[in-house]
């Protein structure tokens, strides 16, 4: 993996203190990094699914995905970013996809207390940096 890539993961973490854990997903589908602390090795294959579906106007698409035991609604879908909500107060994801409307994505793991919404920006921003690096 890139020192490039760690670097920003590194930055993103330090900025964003909600960000829990993270990974990066490559265009390609495959998993390029993750946190120590979070291990999405065996829901990739859902993430990538979720990442290649290519919704038309008014498709819903997947509802739920589960990653690591959790389940979590998929409560926004949309090229930019797909954010998903445990309803038993077990945090939250937001995947931003690479690039915008890609199959490579910055996957994390959000602090339950707050709202993903408080997070989406940074984490958007942070995606765009990798643009080129996946």
């Amino acid at each position: 993996m890139s020192s490039e890539i760690e670097s920003i993961i590194n930055d993103l973490l330090n900025e964003e203190q909600n960000v829990f854990g993270t990974a990066v997903v490559g265009k390609s589908g495959n998993l390029i990094t993750q946190t120590q602390n979070w291990d999405i090795t065996q829901d990739l294959s859902k993430i990538n699914e979720l990442l290649q579906t290519k919704l038309e106007l008014g498709q819903k698409g997947m509802t739920s995905i589960s990653i690591q035991g959790i389940k979590y609604m998929i409560v926004e879908n949309t090229e930019e970013r797909k954010i998903g909500t445990n309803i038993k107060g077990q945090g939250h994801i937001i995947i931003a996809p690479i690039p915008i409307g890609g199959t490579g994505a910055l996957i994390c793991y959000i602090n339950p207390q707050i709202t993903p919404r408080d997070a989406l920006f940074s984490i958007q921003s942070f995606a765009q940096k990798l643009q080129d690096l996946v």
